[in-house]
């Protein structure tokens, strides 16, 4: 009961005042009794060791790695529409086709066109030979040549117009075909089959008109805002941790593992923030587009340091220091630190590891007093 009493007494700064107490007491004819010294109550933690992060925290969406909104060349009733929302499709797989008969009309005709057109040159190009050699003979006039010549030229012009009109007419035939640029899952389909497509319409968004939605989440991406204090600090190459709140329990310890992509060299001119793009493979595809996800940026890390927490370390006229449980005492021990990590600070000199520091009731706590460590 004593022994509870004095640590009272200690704990609200009243020991002096009790000692003193005893000592009046002496002067009074009490005879003194021995105060048996009470230990400090003290929390500690081991030194630990292990890689060290600093990180800096951004939230941002998730978006798919590749992701696109395909729409043909031309407007036109949809013949083929094979896929349809969820399907996973490979790379150049057909995904709608438009009724292209008349544009195969028109290319036919236009081939056709151009064969007229080459056979026009090539006697053009024969009478254009024949004129010459007479011009150079002094048998034909300058005026006779310069029509041979300006036939030689409008053939050569209806050629390449032929040429053209050819082209354009393959084009819209492979135009009004949708194939897949990348492996993915379909994501949106924009009209049924047998119904007429308008590529000036209106989307349900109301943005434009897209006719099928493609994305592949082999990798997902995001988009982060930087503030203009934080940005010099991030750079191409850095790694980054992509924390997902929906699939955390499904993700392996610490998220996704990625890296920054791309960092803005202008600032928005609203939000005074500079993008950043972070991308990160995503196996089993459990992240998913518009997710919420926190990115931490490691912005420095060491392997295998030695660290203490905050509250283990204590400040003195400059030096910095923890008190080390050493027994039944408490034993200053100056340290130089290093890296300010997210998890601790690191131990440069003074510790090796296998130090037991004290974290709670360090405050004020003299060099080689006596504690007792909770339970």
């Amino acid at each position: 009961m004593r022994r509870q009493w004095m640590r009272w007494l200690v704990a609200i700064g009243l020991a002096p005042a009790a000692m003193a107490g005893l000592s009046g007491c002496e002067a009074m004819g009490f005879a003194p009794q021995e105060v048996e010294e009470v230990g400090a109550l003290v929390e500690v933690d081991p030194v630990q060791r292990g890689e060290l992060i600093r990180t800096l925290e951004l939230a941002g969406t998730v978006d798919a790695g590749k992701s696109i909104k395909m729409v043909p060349d031309m407007p036109g009733k949809v013949k083929n529409l094979p896929v349809q929302v969820g399907d996973e499709v490979s790379k150049g797989q057909m995904l709608a086709q438009l009724d292209i008969d008349m544009a195969v009309l028109q290319r036919d005709q236009a081939r056709a066109a151009v064969r007229l057109a080459e056979l026009g040159l090539s006697q053009a190009e024969t009478e254009f030979g024949r004129a010459e050699r007479l011009h150079g003979s002094g048998s034909l006039t300058e005026q006779q040549f310069d029509q041979a010549r300006t036939g030689l030229e409008m053939s050569q012009q209806q050629l390449a117009q032929a040429k053209a009109a050819a082209g354009l007419a393959s084009e819209q035939i492979s135009g009004g075909e949708l194939r897949a640029p990348f492996p993915g899952v379909v994501t949106s389909v924009g009209c049924e089959e047998g119904e007429y497509f308008n590529t000036m319409g209106m989307s349900m968004s109301g943005g434009g008109p897209v006719l099928v939605g493609l994305v592949n989440l082999d990798t997902v991406r995001v988009d982060l805002q930087v503030a203009d204090k934080d940005v010099a600090r991030v750079q191409e190459g850095m790694r980054v941790q992509i924390h997902v709140d929906a699939v955390e329990d499904q993700l392996a310890a610490g998220g996704l593992e990625g890296e920054v992509i791309s960092v803005g060299l202008a600032a928005d001119p609203m939000t005074r923030t500079f993008p950043v793009r972070v991308v990160a493979d995503n196996p089993g595809h459990l992240v998913r587009a518009g997710m919420h996800s926190r990115v931490l940026l490691v912005l420095e890390s060491k392997d295998d340091a030695l660290s203490v927490t905050e509250e283990a370390l204590r400040t003195m006229e400059g030096q910095s220091y923890v008190m080390v449980a050493v027994g039944d005492r408490a034993k200053r021990v100056d340290v130089a630190t290093g890296l300010v990590a997210d998890t601790g600070i690191e131990i440069l000199e003074g510790l090796d590891g296998s130090e037991q520091v004290i974290t709670k009731g360090n405050f004020g706590l003299p060099d080689d007093a006596l504690i007792e460590v909770a339970k």
